[in-house]
């Protein structure tokens, strides 16, 4: 499969039709390369309940005692990083992204890697790292008997009480920065955000990929396989052809 490439002059293959277009929108199919506002917001809302849900868990687990707060804290911490590097490092997306059909790529179309994810996460990380560092330093210095003392429903308030004050302020620049992203995303042609241009990346629409990518290594393992049998441009063209991703068949007229 034909990966989409990008020119400096913002020329783009279709991946609908196989066209050439400029742009945001081929000409030819009206296919939208660049992911929008709404493809993200739904990725967002799949990842965001998944994240909910473990944060959840993890709240619950962390109050049992001291050690399991410092414990479940730290892990927590390379849970998301993980998961919000990890995916886009070895895929290009997210859970949400591949729900949402859209992936994240380099500026030219090339895929993604570990620097291009750590940069795009970078803000949050070093957000979340500070946060994270004064709630092991909080755990560490609360008096063990005044946390045992606690209902298991009170610790948590107990431990945000006892936070400096300015990681209030920290909460509020992460949320800021949230809907800043989609602010930015609105004011530029390739809808890329705040952590696109701190990544050097952009998230575009592809059909041709299969949502678990897991498949993805079975079409690569169909290739190959064909390969031996046929040309490389003929398997891609009867593969396009019965996805259906050719805008016309050819006629005589054309020959």
């Amino acid at each position: 499969m034909e990966r989409v490439t990008f020119t400096t002059d913002g020329q783009w293959n279709c991946p609908r039709c196989g066209d050439q277009a400029s742009g945001k929108k081929c000409p030819n199919c009206k296919f939208l390369i660049y992911a929008g506002f709404f493809p993200r917001a739904i990725a967002g809302l799949v990842d965001g309940g998944i994240i909910k849900g473990a944060v959840w868990l993890f709240l619950f687990l962390r109050c049992n005692s001291l050690a399991a707060y410092i414990a479940v804290t730290l892990f927590g911490f390379v849970f998301f990083r993980l998961y919000n590097i990890l995916f886009v490092a070895l895929w290009g997306q997210t859970p949400g992204k591949m729900l949402a059909r859209i992936h994240i790529v380099q500026k030219n179309g090339s895929p993604v890697g570990w620097w291009h994810a750590i940069m795009r996460n970078s803000v949050e990380t070093v957000i979340v790292s500070v946060m994270t560092f004064c709630e092991i330093y909080v755990a560490f210095h609360i008096p063990p008997e005044d946390f045992a003392k606690a209902m298991i429903g009170e610790r948590e308030a107990l431990m945000r009480q006892m936070m400096p004050a300015f990681t209030r302020h920290l909460s509020l620049v992460m949320v800021l920065y949230a809907y800043s992203e989609y602010v930015v995303m609105w004011l530029n042609t390739r809808k890329r955000a705040i952590h696109d241009f701190i990544g050097g990346t952009v998230v575009i629409h592809d059909p041709r990929q299969a949502i678990l990518p897991w498949r993805r290594l079975k079409v690569m393992r169909d290739i190959e396989d064909k390969m031996e049998e046929i040309s490389f441009d003929e398997f891609l063209e009867n593969h396009r052809k019965r996805k259906g991703f050719l805008a016309k068949e050819e006629t005589p007229e054309d020959l």
